[in-house]
C-alpha cells in the first residue's frame, strides 16, 4: 500500500518520435504512462490527413516509484529521465489531470464578445483550464495566448471553448 502512494509522475525524454511506441512499450510491461496527444491535420502532397501527434515532442510521463527507474532504462526509444535539482523530475498528479481534462474538453461553449488586450489578467471559468489565473500575452481573431501562472505554462485558448472573465488590475 505504501509503494502505491510513494509513485510519482516521472518525465521521459524519448528518441525522436518514438513516443508512441515507448509508451505502448512501457504499457505492456504494466506501468501506468500517460502520453498527451493532439489531432492535427496534416498535408502530404497529395491529399491532407487528420494524425494523433504528441503535445510535446519527445516527452512522455509515467507513474512510477522513483527508486525503481533504473527498470525503464533499457526500453528500445527510452534516452533519460528528465531532472530537476538532481532529482527525477515530478509531475504533481493535479497538473497531469488539468493536462488530461483539457485534451478531453468536446463541449465547446458559446464565443464571448469581449475585447481583451495583451497584458490583462484573466481567470478562466469554463474549459479544461477552469479556476486557472493566467497573464494575457497575444490577442487573436479567435484566439489567445495566456501564461497560466500556477502551471508555468504558455498555451493557446480557443475563445469558443473557455469562458474567461478580466479580473481588475489593482
Amino acid at each position: 500500500m505504501e509503494a502505491a502512494a510513494a509513485k510519482a509522475w516521472l518525465v521521459i525524454y524519448t528518441k525522436p518520435r518514438q513516443e508512441k511506441k515507448l509508451a505502448q512499450r512501457l504499457m505492456q510491461a504494466g506501468y501506468e504512462v500517460y502520453l498527451p496527444t493532439q489531432r492535427l491535420k496534416k498535408r502530404w502532397s497529395d491529399r491532407w490527413k487528420w494524425v494523433e501527434m504528441p503535445l510535446i515532442p519527445s516527452h512522455l510521463f509515467i507513474q512510477i516509484v522513483p527508486q525503481e527507474r533504473e527498470a525503464v532504462y533499457y526500453f528500445p526509444g527510452f534516452v533519460r529521465f528528465l531532472f530537476w535539482l538532481k532529482r527525477p523530475a515530478q509531475v504533481p498528479d493535479a497538473e497531469i489531470q488539468t493536462l488530461k481534462r483539457w485534451l478531453n474538453a468536446v463541449q465547446p461553449e458559446l464565443a464571448q464578445d469581449i475585447s481583451f488586450q495583451a497584458g490583462q489578467k484573466v481567470q478562466v471559468l469554463t474549459g479544461p483550464f477552469q479556476g486557472q489565473f493566467a497573464m494575457i500575452e497575444e490577442v487573436g481573431a479567435k484566439t489567445l495566448t495566456v501564461h497560466l501562472d500556477e502551471l508555468q505554462l504558455k498555451i493557446q485558448l480557443d475563445l469558443s471553448c473557455n469562458a474567461l472573465e478580466v479580473l481588475s488590475m489593482s
